[in-house]
């Protein structure tokens, strides 16, 4: 009986902590959670993605390189090229101690917070590395968003 009270909290546990991490959304400010983009020429922009720290890397890579592909599409391009990548991502290290009846314990804990920030080139032919759609499609599918 106590393997599946175990068993039964780690399972609340995962689908609570994988509920977390940051959704693919705009962020409110350039330092927000979630994506946010300007131009900074005419066919170049810079794109990031800031995630929480339930935000695994890899996909604060793709939600970066998805907006990315958005963002060409929504200015009339079909590919771009990444012309700079910076991950900025930042980790946090903190203590917490738990009392517990007549002892107490200490941990030390770290969370990682990845920001992503991507400066791409587009262009209205298909003379460039990635092709947008396909990019948008592929990503959006894998994460399954609407």
């Amino acid at each position: 009986m106590n393997k599946l009270k175990l068993f039964f909290v780690f399972l609340v546990a995962t689908i609570i902590l994988s509920s977390c991490a940051t959704s693919y959304k705009k962020a409110s400010s350039p330092e927000g959670c979630g994506y946010y983009d300007s131009i900074l020429q005419q066919d170049i922009y810079e794109v990031t993605f800031n995630g929480n720290e339930y935000t695994s890397s890899t996909k604060a890579h793709d939600y970066a390189l998805l907006r990315a592909a958005e963002t060409c599409l929504e200015n009339g391009y079909t590919t771009f090229d990444i012309v700079n990548s910076n991950d900025k991502s930042k980790t946090s290290i903190g203590t917490y101690t738990n009392y517990n009846g007549s002892y107490a314990s200490t941990y030390i804990s770290s969370s990682t917070y990845p920001k992503i920030t991507l400066i791409i080139k587009c262009s209205k032919e298909n003379n460039l590395t990635f092709i947008a759609e396909e990019i948008k499609e592929n990503l959006r599918n894998k994460y399954n968003l609407k």
